[in-house]
Order: C-alpha cells, then structure tokens, then sequence
C-alpha cells in the first residue's frame, strides 16, 4: 500500500544533517569542486568586465553596445552550466555514493543538460515577478534601496520555486525525475521551511564574504592580489551553493511516498 510522505521537517535539525554530511563527504566534495572552481574564475573574470562595460555603456535610451549583453547572456550561461555540472555530481555523491560520480566528475551526459535546462527554466520563471514589480521598487524606493529590494525578491522567489519543485529537478540529477506539478504536491506546506533554510545557507555565504572582503581591504591583498580575492568569494559561492543542494537533498526523502 502507497502512504502519503511524512511533511514534519524541522529546520535546525534539517542544517545539522546537512551539515554534517558535507563534513563527513568532503574529501569527495573537494574532489568534485577542483575543475568547476577552475572553470568559475576562467569564467568570472571576463564576465565581470563585460559588466562593468554594459553598466558604463547604459544611457537613458538603454545599453550603447547590444553585443555586451549578448557577451554578458553567453558568460552567464557558462557560468550556470558549469555550476549545474557541479550541483549534479555533488547530488549524485550525495544520493547514490562515490561510483555514481567518479573521479573529477568530467563524466558529462544529457542529466546534465536536462538538469541545467529545468534550472534555468525554474530562473526565468522567477525573474518573471520581478520583471514585474521592479519598476516599483525603482519608483516607491528609489536609487540603490530599490535595486536592493528587486534583488532580495528575486531571491525569495527563485529560492521558493527551487524549493517547491526540488523533487522534480533532484530526481533529474539521480535519475529518478519526478512531474513538476507532483512534486509541487508533494513539497505543499514544507516550501517555506525549505526556503528559511537555504536563506540562512545564504546568509551565512554573504557573511563570510564580508568578512573576506574586509580582510582583504585592510591588507591591501585586493588591489595586490585580485585573484586570490576572487578565488576567496568563489570558494564561498561553490560551498554554500554544496551545503544549500545538501539541505534539498535531506528533505527529499520526506516528499516520496512509502510502500508498507
């Protein structure tokens, strides 16, 4: 007989779990980071001039030069497949053991590009709000308080969609995918949970890259040493981005259904 899935998560127990299963995995975990962190400030650093290009290029009319944002898209989706590569290695460690992804994790195949596809898809959906309300924000608020604003709620809504449909896009990466509009089912009630979580995974990342950041402006290491810097904030990034995939991982098992 089919039962329905346990729904009572709890969200400290839910970060210790995941937590500790980072700690006790990281030797695979630093073995699936190497390549995709090497590939991150290959990406990272073009990527960053051709921001601050769009932003010095921006006039009242829009972007001076359409080949930057063109530039910028085609940067961003690199830097998105190549994290997409990495979140479905480290699920896969995660789930199904060492064998599952070996090695440096070179082993590509369409589980990545579907897994990729339906994470993008779960982005532009939330950007679609956004779009929306920001010019709001920007009217109500204002300058950089309105910026901030169109910023943590696009956040909040990627997170919750992410969270609500971790079912479906986890089961891609494992093999074992589930329908959106079931795993929508099957995560009600639990998608705010989930979301606080990664918010304090998140949180934390933006603490500890403050941190870094004032250390390094003391020593003068950013001017000296700015890719070390960026190494630094990108290390940060793959971690939380690790520790946030083994939260969802932890509360899956609540959104299948049992057999007794």
């Amino acid at each position: 007989m089919l039962i329905e899935p346990r729904r009572n998560i709890l969200i400290g127990p839910l970060l210790q779990i995941a937590l500790n299963r980072c700690w006790t995995q990281r030797d695979h975990l630093l073995r699936l980071v190497i390549v995709p962190l090497v590939l991150v400030l290959v990406i990272l650093v073009p990527l960053i001039g051709t921001a601050d290009s769009i932003r010095m290029s921006m006039t009242p009319a829009g972007i001076g030069d359409p080949d930057l944002l063109v530039q910028g898209m085609a940067l961003g989706a690199a830097y998105g497949f190549v994290v997409a590569v990495f979140a479905v290695n480290w699920l896969r460690q995660l789930t199904l053991g060492a064998k599952a992804a070996p090695g440096l994790g070179l082993h590509l195949n369409m589980r990545h590009v579907r897994f990729f596809c339906a994470v993008l898809a779960i982005a532009l959906a939330a950007a679609v709000p956004v779009m929306l309300l920001y010019p709001v924000f920007i009217i109500v608020l204002q300058g950089d308080a309105g910026i901030l604003a169109g910023g943590v709620m696009a956040f909040l809504v990627w997170a919750a969609l992410l969270a609500r449909l971790s079912p479906s896009w986890i089961g891609i990466a494992i093999d074992a995918p589930m329908r959106l509009s079931l795993a929508w089912k099957r995560t009600a009630g639990q998608g705010f949970k989930l979301v606080v979580a990664m918010l304090a995974v998140e949180v934390a990342a933006m603490i500890g890259q403050q941190v870094m950041a004032m250390i390094f402006a003391v020593t003068g290491l950013a001017h000296l040493a700015p890719m070390t810097y960026l190494l630094a904030m990108a290390i940060i990034d793959l971690l939380a981005i690790a520790m946030q995939l083994a939260v969802l991982v932890t509360a899956f098992p609540y959104f299948l259904r049992e057999t007794v």
